[in-house]
């Protein structure tokens, strides 16, 4: 009997280090008289049906917070939970995307980089603060989308951004994505040292012992159809 408590546990913890938990990854979404498809754009529409694919299978959206604590007490993640998250802050997130997430009774998670707040096609502080109080995560994608070799001003890159954000929501921000999903230990040390409690990159798996700060997400290619979507999600649990 104790034999069996111990593989099941070791089995346990290793399902959750390896986050099975499908982490979806947006960033553009067009719109009427835009339609573009590609690993960086989605159709409205198309979003639309890859959103009513998850909800019609029993898909339910779960947060940060939640994804976190689970992995840290090393318990499995719920049935059919997945984690929605946009980059790069376009406006089409909070008047395209927030609705249509509301729609299907789902919450996302917004990586906001603060540089283009205000800005034309960008998100306006208005928009963030909206999306934070509708129960969605806002999050950090550092001040201006710095490639690895580009964190000049640490402060200026993570922490500002994280200071503004909370200042505009209200609320912590806990969380960061990498630009491009790229990190080294360098900005990983920098990022806690910054008071993040994780961070999410992209394809790759997340790194033994380093496994909060090398959280994995899924790129979404808008040319998926909803069954390609769900068939991808469930490779990406088993890889």
């Amino acid at each position: 009997m104790k034999r069996l408590i111990v593989i099941w546990c070791c089995c346990l913890s290793l399902t959750t280090t390896a986050q099975q938990l499908p982490v979806l990854c947006y960033h553009n979404i067009t719109t009427a008289g835009q339609h573009k498809n590609d690993l960086l754009h989605i159709d409205r529409d198309q979003f639309d049906r890859q959103l009513k694919t998850l909800s019609d299978s029993g898909y339910h959206t779960i947060l940060p917070d939640e994804m976190v604590a689970l992995m840290a007490q090393h318990k499995p993640f719920p049935p059919r939970a997945c984690i929605i998250t946009f980059d790069d802050s376009h406006d089409v997130h909070y008047s395209v995307a927030a609705p249509l997430l509301q729609h299907y009774h789902f919450k996302g998670v917004f990586f906001v980089m603060t540089v283009t707040l205000n800005k034309p096609h960008y998100l306006s502080v208005a928009n963030v603060k909206a999306l934070s109080d509708e129960g969605h995560v806002v999050a950090s994608h550092t001040w201006d989308h710095p490639f690895p070799a580009g964190y000049k001003d640490w402060n200026k890159e993570l922490v500002t951004p994280r200071q503004q954000l909370e200042k505009i929501t209200g609320r912590p921000v806990w969380y960061f994505a990498y630009p491009f999903g790229a990190y080294n230990d360098s900005i990983i040390m920098h990022v806690k040292q910054a008071g993040y409690k994780a961070a999410f990159q992209l394809n790759r798996l997340p790194v033994a012992g380093k496994e909060l700060y090398t959280l994995r997400r899924l790129m979404v290619d808008g040319r998926w159809s909803g069954a390609q979507l769900l068939h991808e999600m469930a490779l990406y649990g088993t890889q």
